[in-house]
């Protein structure tokens, strides 16, 4: 006689964990991240003549009131023809969601650097080997018009291998003239000068909603959230962190933002997109150059965040593509708009229409605890 036979209730327990262990593969199967389809490429980012063989990264945009677009850029240059320049911002007005670009240019042509260098961080570069550079990390808009623009200051070293290292990180803000205003080549204003330091890393990802300020401060595949009162901006105790339940002004009791799968990089791209009703993150996985992106979506900046759907970034070279953004307020109906940096290809920034959807429960809200899922949605040219 078997063990089984002797014990009834043992083979009840095994029965018992078996079936436990089905439903677990099943619900397992059932909760995996359903693949997007493949995104439809739109044209490259580009500017008018003469500007057109620009090689730029980044690429954060923010709607303006009279439709036009802003885009701005981290590392611009032009040096294959006159006239040769390098810049470690820029930025260009685009019609709404067109591509072309009017760059804000000083009387030669030459893009003007949007976050403008101090006299001492532009004294620290010598072409091809070593620079500081001040590099756009997001930007939104505030209730009074002004756009804030966070921005992280790298020591970049060339040779004999890339190298960076965080110096400062703050804000930047840009009330916009006008179209014919931009002529002027007005930059940016330095607002909250290298308020953080080292210590702190880079904080970035700045998104507006309901009176506060949201940032990301991404590391070592671990994100955070932070958020400050528009009055407060420029005042590094204003700060607070979430801890889970509550905000609070101490960094230790901070809480890991979680990720129903894998995790962005150190500077996600976070906004808010008014078509799905919820908040979405782009990045490649852990923010590594990849020909594959990621999106997640929440219904609060803290999260919790949804699973990761993947998407593909075509025309990646072999090393990858990097720095991506998402623009929901000028997305096509039905999709969500990623631009990404081509490393190896210039680099050049190019734009995916990612097509995505959301279940009725997610966009209604019901459920709150509910992680919200992105779906897949059909594209026929």
């Amino acid at each position: 006689m078997s063990a089984l036979s002797r014990r009834p209730w043992l083979a009840f327990l095994l029965v018992l964990v078996l079936i436990l262990a089905a439903g677990a593969v099943v619900i397992f199967v059932a909760a995996r991240p359903t693949p997007i389809a493949a995104p439809v490429l739109s044209s490259q980012v580009s500017g008018i003549p003469p500007l057109q063989t620009l090689i730029q990264d980044q690429g954060s945009t923010v709607a303006l009131p009279d439709g036009r677009t802003l885009w701005i850029f981290a590392d611009t240059a032009q040096l294959k023809k006159a006239p040769r320049f390098f810049v470690t911002s820029s930025a260009g007005i685009a019609t709404g969601t067109d591509l072309q670009l009017r760059y804000l240019t000083n009387r030669r042509g030459v893009p003007i650097e949007f976050l403008p260098r101090n006299r001492q961080e532009k004294a620290d570069q010598v072409q091809g080997k070593h620079y500081t550079a001040i590099w756009p990390t997001g930007s939104t808009t505030l209730p009074d018009g002004r756009i804030l623009i966070a921005y992280a200051k790298y020591a970049v070293r060339m040779v004999p291998e890339p190298d960076f290292d965080f110096l400062a990180g703050g804000l930047f803000t840009y009330r916009y003239p006008g179209w014919s205003g931009t002529a002027k080549d007005r930059p940016a204003e330095r607002f909250a000068d290298d308020i953080w330091t080292p210590n702190d890393g880079p904080i970035a990802s700045p998104v507006y909603s309901e009176g506060y300020v949201y940032f990301s401060r991404c590391e070592d595949f671990r994100c955070y959230s932070i958020r400050s009162s528009v009055p407060d901006l420029a005042d590094r105790t204003g700060y607070r962190w979430w801890t889970g339940s509550d905000w609070s002004s101490d960094v230790t009791r901070r809480a890991q933002i979680t990720f129903g799968s894998d995790v962005p990089g150190r500077n996600p791209s976070m906004a808010w997109s008014n078509q799905l009703k919820v908040f979405v993150i782009a990045d490649t996985s852990g923010g590594i150059q990849d020909d594959e992106g990621r999106l997640w979506v929440a219904r609060h900046p803290w999260g919790p965040w949804s699973r990761a759907a993947p998407f593909a970034l075509p025309d990646c070279p072999s090393t990858g593509c990097y720095t991506l953004n998402v623009h929901p307020d000028r997305s096509p109906p039905g999709t969500v708009r990623v631009s990404f940096a081509t490393s190896g290809i210039g680099p050049y920034v190019r734009v995916v229409d990612v097509p995505v959807r959301l279940g009725p429960a997610e966009r209604s809200g019901v459920g709150s605890t509910d992680v919200p899922q992105i779906r897949t949605h059909s594209w026929s040219p």
